[in-house]
C-alpha cells in the first residue's frame, strides 16, 4: 500500500515541471523568449570595479547561450601568467538552463542554472582552467519589447584542479534586444 501511495505522489509531483508552470506554459515562455539578443554587458566586482562591454550577444532557445569576455578577469587577477592565459582565451560560451519563477502579461522572470566552463590544457599546453558560476542569478524577459536582461556570476576560478583563492568574483549584467 505504501509503495502505491509513493508512486501516486511522485506522479502528482511530475504534473508541473516547475513551481506553478505547466509543460505547455514553459514551452510558450521559451517560444516567446526565442531570439538572438544584441546589447551591452556591465561587469561589476569588488572595490568599485565597473566596466561596460559593448556588442554582446546572447542567444535564447531551449537554454541561454552567452559569449562571456574574459577581459575583466585580466584586470582583477594579479597573477600575470594566469591573467595573460585568460586574455589569450578571450571569451567562453556559457550555457544556462532556465527555471521560470513568475510571469505576467508582458514579463517572464527566470533563474539561470549556468553550466560551469572548463578550458582544457595540460600535456605541455597551458593549464586547465575551470570557471564556476553562481546558481542564484537570473533575469527578466519583456516579451512585448523583445528585451531580455540577466545576470551571470563567475564565483570561483580553478587552475589545474586547485582553487585560485584570489579570484574576487564578478557579476556580468546583460541587457539586449532582438530585431
Amino acid at each position: 500500500m505504501s509503495i502505491l501511495f509513493l508512486f501516486a505522489l511522485s506522479f502528482i509531483n511530475c504534473t508541473e515541471d516547475e513551481e506553478g508552470f505547466s509543460g505547455e506554459e514553459i514551452k510558450q515562455a521559451l517560444y516567446e523568449m526565442k531570439g538572438t539578443y544584441h546589447g551591452n554587458v556591465r561587469v561589476s566586482g569588488p572595490e568599485g570595479f565597473d566596466i561596460t562591454l559593448p556588442d554582446a550577444i546572447a542567444v535564447s532557445r531551449d537554454s541561454l547561450k552567452f559569449k562571456m569576455l574574459l577581459q575583466p578577469f585580466k584586470e582583477l587577477i594579479s597573477d600575470e601568467t594566469l591573467s595573460d592565459r585568460l586574455l589569450e582565451i578571450g571569451e567562453v560560451e556559457v550555457i544556462a538552463g532556465y527555471h521560470f519563477a513568475q510571469r505576467d502579461d508582458s514579463t517572464i522572470n527566470f533563474v539561470l542554472s549556468p553550466k560551469d566552463v572548463e578550458i582544457l590544457g595540460g600535456f605541455g599546453a597551458p593549464p586547465t582552467i575551470s570557471i564556476v558560476f553562481s546558481k542564484n542569478y537570473g533575469g527578466d524577459a519583456l516579451v512585448s519589447s523583445n528585451f531580455i536582461m540577466f545576470n551571470i556570476s563567475p564565483v570561483e576560478l580553478w587552475v589545474n584542479g586547485k582553487k585560485f583563492e584570489d579570484f574576487p568574483g564578478l557579476v556580468y549584467h546583460f541587457e539586449g534586444v532582438y530585431e
